[in-house]
């Protein structure tokens, strides 16, 4: 049986800084990934070239947006399974073994992890986990009861062909939301939630425009569609988030 190929991709605009981490992380993996593509969104500082530097194939994509840069790494990917994850993450060592253990069952299409966010401040970063429990006790019931698997946007490992034929993810907020929505309306696509997926995430958005604000602004985007390029315009570093 031929080898299943693996590609991570990671939408970066001016993460130049956050980004050795994060390759680091994925470089540690008990199960290599393939290929590790960085998908430069327009940056002004030297995302590209410390790209290069770790060893990752670099794209460039000039429409601005989360969902432009995923799905421009998408497409220039050689992988079967293709995996998604932000700048400022780092995956657990064991996450693209535990994806595959998942993805292993044929009629599996798309996996999702775990995301626990950090803080150097212990109570700030107990207190911004509560979106962590409040989402994923959401997404962990909505999977095991409706058999809807949420399709965590920077956490997610799914079969390319699939991806693809979702469309990939449209430029608006909340664009993990509108795929799953794509991906529970085909009675043959299913998907699992697996915890042992961990991505330790900055809690860097929730720093910059506080938690309340940034929880209930990513409501009520979602439910407008908010398009990405406004929050791309707003920010004057770091990856863009939905």
């Amino acid at each position: 049986m031929e080898r299943i190929r693996t590609s991570v991709i990671i939408p970066a605009f001016n993460e130049g800084k956050r980004l050795p981490e994060c390759v680091s992380a994925l470089k540690a993996q008990t199960q290599p990934f393939d290929e590790i593509i960085v998908v430069d969104n327009n940056s002004r500082d030297e995302t590209a070239e410390v790209a290069r530097s770790l060893g990752c194939m670099v794209v460039w994509e000039g429409a601005q947006g989360l969902s432009k840069a995923r799905n421009a790494g998408a497409h220039a990917s050689r992988g079967d399974i293709i995996c998604f994850i932000d700048a400022d993450g780092q995956m657990c060592p064991n996450w693209l073994e535990e994806a595959l253990k998942s993805l292993k069952d044929p009629r599996i299409s798309a996996v999702s992890g775990l995301n626990i966010f950090q803080h150097d401040n212990s109570f700030k970063e107990v207190w911004y986990n509560l979106y962590t429990l409040l989402a994923y006790s959401c997404v962990v019931l909505d999977d095991r009861i409706f058999s809807q698997t949420f399709l965590v946007g920077n956490n997610l490992a799914i079969k390319k062909d699939v991806f693809l034929s979702l469309g990939g993810f449209e430029p608006v907020i909340g664009e993990d939301y509108w795929i799953s929505q794509k991906f529970w309306v085909r009675p043959e696509l299913k998907g699992v939630v697996n915890l042992k997926m961990i991505n330790q995430l900055s809690s860097r958005r929730f720093d910059e425009r506080g938690y309340t604000r940034t929880v209930l602004g990513w409501l009520i985007d979602t439910a407008r569609k908010t398009p990405q390029v406004k929050y791309a315009k707003l920010s004057s570093q770091g990856s863009q988030q939905a």
